[in-house]
């Protein structure tokens, strides 16, 4: 007699068959444009660009944050993919590695000389709250692509789009951030994904399951 976790995994693989492939592809990455393109709105519609960022845009910490943010999009866009299909597995995580070592090479070896807290006592929940802010049209649409996917392990596929939706915010804001430690960009970056990878753990459990 067929298991019930067997007979989910056969579902699955039927309802995800339309979507393998190239058409998976496409559409996670037709969704993937679109969550840059709504949080870079809210970014200058509400919070705005840094008023000096003609002059900070040609630094070096400006390149860190532009290449660990999109580090991580990448990776966390690989792993979300990946989760889409049946055969997901936690394995897929080493998609982001690279953006995982070159946060800890930021952290060893900060050149800038900036405060890990960022230049005013606030500085560390402001890019926290405003990373999370951007980050919310990102787990909407993402989690409307993996709902429509085949997704086996809800709550492995919602921590997975939480990260990558707190990456593409975090991608978003450092056209805003004005705290140029590298330290300081890799530590509260990746708390904010952890923190979108926490809800969308907890969301996915609910909204994902079979």
């Amino acid at each position: 007699m067929t298991s019930t976790d067997d007979l989910i995994h056969s579902l699955a693989s039927t309802a995800g068959t339309r979507r393998r492939g190239a058409s998976l592809q496409v559409v996670f990455a037709v969704t993937g444009v679109a969550s840059l393109a709504f949080a870079l709105l809210l970014l200058f519609s509400i919070i705005g660009i840094r008023h000096d960022f003609a002059d900070m845009a040609v630094r070096m910490p400006f390149a860190f944050k532009v290449f660990y943010a999109g580090a991580l999009v990448v990776g966390a866009s690989v792993v979300a993919l990946y989760a889409a299909t049946p055969s997901a597995s936690a394995t897929a995580l080493y998609a982001v590695l690279p953006a995982t070592i070159f946060l800890a090479c930021g952290v060893m070896f900060d050149p800038t000389g900036f405060p890990i807290m960022g230049m005013t006592s606030t500085a560390a929940a402001i890019c926290v709250g405003r990373i999370l802010f951007l980050s919310l049209p990102a787990m909407i649409l993402t989690f409307v692509f993996m709902w429509k996917a085949a997704p086996t392990q809800p709550l492995f596929a919602g921590a997975v789009l939480g990260m990558l939706s707190g990456s593409i915010g975090a991608l978003a804001y450092t056209l805003a951030c004005r705290n140029d430690g590298t330290a300081f960009v890799a530590i509260w970056y990746a708390v904010a994904c952890a923190i979108m990878a926490a809800v969308g753990a907890i969301v996915g459990h609910r909204v994902l399951r079979w």
